[in-house]
C-alpha cells in the first residue's frame, strides 16, 4: 500500500485480484474514481474505494451490465434496486436455462437417432419436438413396466411361497392368471405405440402381434420381418407417444417403397 494507506492503480489491482487495465476502464467509466493524487499525479484509491472495486467485480461477474452497476451505485436504495437487478437476472439466466436444456435435448435426440437408425428421424423442429415427446413417452413406460414387474413378481413369487408354508394354493393360479392378463396388456399396448425400421429397406412398420411376441429382441431391435422387402433382420424401434393408427404387418404411410400396400385413409403416430 502507498502512503497514507492509500493504494496507487497497481497496488489496488493486485489487492482486489484484477488487472490495471480493468482499474483504469472503471475509472474511465465514472464507475471508480481516486480518493486522491499523489505529488507526482498518480491516482492514489482508498480502502473504501478497493471495497467500491471489489463490488462492482462482483456485479460484473453476476451479469450485470455496466449501466446497471452504475445505477446501483448511485442509488440511495442501492440494496432494493440491486435486488430488482438480481431478480431480473435471474429469471434472464433461467431461460437461457431452459433454452439450452431443450437444445441439449434435440442434440441428444439426433445423436440417439443417428446412433440407433443411422438418419435423423426428424428434420424440422415440429418433427423435433415429437421424437423428443416420444422418446420422454418411452422412458415412461419403460419405468412403469419395471414398476409393473416388480409387483406382479411378488404376486407369484408371494402366493407360490404362501402355498409352499401355509398349503393354501388357490391364490397362487389367480396370481398367475393376473400376471399373464397384465403381461398381455403390456405386449399389445407397447407393440400399439411401437414401429419397426428396416435396415434393408428403410420402411418403418408394425409387425404382427406374434411375430413381436415371440421375435427375439435387446431393449432398441428386434428380428422381424419386414413386410415391404421380405427380409428378415435386426430391425429397429420407433416408440411413438400416440399410438400407430395402421394395421399389424403394415408400414407407416410415406415410408414403404411400394412392395406392400398400407390402406387408404389410415393415419399413423409417426412423423
Amino acid at each position: 500500500m502507498a502512503e497514507n494507506n492509500l493504494y496507487q492503480t497497481g497496488e489496488l489491482a493486485e489487492a482486489c485480484g484484477t488487472t490495471v487495465r480493468t482499474v483504469q476502464y472503471y475509472d474511465g467509466k465514472g464507475l471508480l474514481a481516486p480518493s486522491g493524487y499523489s505529488e507526482g499525479g498518480r491516482r492514489l484509491y482508498s480502502a473504501e474505494d478497493a471495497e467500491r472495486l471489489r463490488f462492482i467485480l462482483m456485479l460484473k461477474a453476476l451479469g450485470l451490465r455496466l449501466a446497471q452497476i452504475k445505477g446501483v451505485l448511485e442509488s440511495p436504495n442501492r440494496d432494493a434496486v440491486l435486488k430488482l437487478l438480481l431478480d431480473e437476472q435471474a429469471e434472464s439466466l433461467e431461460r437461457e436455462i431452459d433454452e439450452s436444456s431443450r437444445r441439449l435435448q434435440v442434440l441428444n435426440t439426433a445423436r440417439t437417432d443417428l446412433e440407433h437408425f443411422g438418419k435423423l428421424m426428424a428434420t424440422t423442429e415440429p418433427a423435433m419436438v415429437k421424437r423428443m415427446n416420444d422418446e420422454k413417452a418411452r422412458t415412461r413406460w419403460w419405468i412403469i413396466m419395471i414398476i409393473i414387474g416388480v409387483f406382479m413378481d411378488a404376486a407369484w413369487i408371494g402366493t407360490l411361497v404362501l402355498g409352499i408354508l401355509t398349503g393354501v394354493w388357490w391364490p397362487f393360479p389367480v396370481a398367475l392368471v393376473v400376471v399373464a392378463l397384465i403381461g398381455a396388456w403390456e405386449v399389445r399396448y407397447y407393440s400399439a405405440h411401437s414401429t419397426y425400421l428396416c435396415p434393408a429397406c428403410g420402411a418403418d412398420f408394425r409387425p404382427k402381434l406374434g411375430a413381436y411376441f415371440w421375435s427375439n429382441h435387446t431393449p432398441r431391435t428386434r428380428k422381424l420381418t419386414c413386410p415391404c422387402c421380405h427380409q428378415k433382420d435386426w430391425c429397429v424401434e420407433h416408440y411413438h407417444a400416440d399410438p400407430i393408427e395402421i394395421a399389424p404387418g403394415q408400414c407407416v404411410p410415406g415410408t414403404c417403397h411400394g412392395a406392400c400396400e398400407v390402406k387408404a385413409g389410415e393415419g399413423h403416430g409417426g412423423n
